[in-house]
């Protein structure tokens, strides 16, 4: 018993430090995220983005967070793609596709009962592997690489095209966790930043018209890959609930590693043991 009361006044001590460095540098952390809608694009950039007439529209309205430093892991689209998903882009060479035997986020959303849903534009449906079909790649849904959503048709059901993403805002079935993928045109890979801001707004605008949801949503755009030959930052804004009051302009340095923490602390998740564990989360914007 002994034994036990020390360890227990060592946490105590330990959060009671942490605490006191976050008090005294005035950065606060990750707040409890009630829902995340987690949107990626490809190739676009800070610059770009910034100045789409939705974004904008955006941070005029919403508190919100551009990240002025945010990099991504890997040359390959996919192993950036494995990054946010497992914490290590696995050493992927290229976007063909890969089976993950590895522990994931999925794994994490699962052991904790979070609801999760993926929203595919042009996603055929039924655990459709084939690497594409019109403007659907399937590189850009990375849990279709994941052995166990492969292998199990209930988890592959979680896993779906864009149109239910608009009937499940009708009928309020959004679940506390959704990732969404516009397709090849509209993300940005192969299109203009003006597809990926309407793109965005087919998303985004839809739910922010129910008043409680827009209320309790935490929003994330990411850009997942951008060419190694420009110069630009690939675009990152998180914003909705949980940022505070204002239109922040982060600077620090931050990769897809320190996003995946940031989700893993919000949602109080844990972590994967991958690079995850080492990387900070995103701070500096929280309320």
């Amino acid at each position: 018993m002994a034994f036990l009361r020390i360890i227990l006044a060592i946490g105590v001590l330990v959060l009671a430090q942490s605490s006191s460095v976050f008090a005294q540098s005035g950065i606060k952390p990750v707040p409890e995220l009630n829902r995340v809608v987690w949107v990626w694009l490809e190739n676009v950039s800070l610059s770009q983005m910034q100045n789409e007439p939705y974004v904008r529209s955006l941070q005029k309205i919403y508190p919100s967070a551009r990240l002025t430093s945010y990099s991504r892991v890997s040359e390959v689209t996919q192993g950036n793609t494995f990054a946010l998903l497992t914490g290590s882009d696995q050493g992927v060479p290229d976007n063909n596709l890969t089976r993950l035997f590895v522990p994931t986020l999925v794994d994490l959303l699962e052991a904790k009962n979070i609801p999760w849903k993926v929203y595919a534009e042009d996603f055929p449906g039924a655990c459709y592997l084939n690497a594409s079909v019109g403007n659907y790649q399937r590189y850009r849904v990375p849990f279709l690489s994941i052995a166990k959503v492969q292998s199990d048709r209930f988890q592959c059901m979680k896993i779906l095209n864009y149109a239910n993403l608009a009937d499940d805002v009708k009928t309020g079935n959004v679940p506390q966790f959704s990732f969404v993928t516009p397709n090849a045109i509209n993300s940005g890979a192969l299109g203009s930043s003006s597809l990926a801001d309407t793109a965005l707004k087919k998303v985004i605008a839809p739910i922010l018209t129910n008043a409680d949801w827009a209320s309790t949503t935490t929003f994330i755009i990411t850009s997942v890959n951008m060419d190694a030959a420009r110069a630009d930052q690939g675009f990152m804004m998180i914003f909705g609930n949980g940022v505070a009051d204002g239109a922040y302009s982060i600077p620090t340095a931050y990769n897809h590693y320190s996003l995946l923490r940031t989700l893993e602390d919000g949602l109080s998740l844990g972590n994967l043991n991958q690079a995850d564990s080492k990387a900070s989360p995103i701070l500096g914007f929280w309320k």
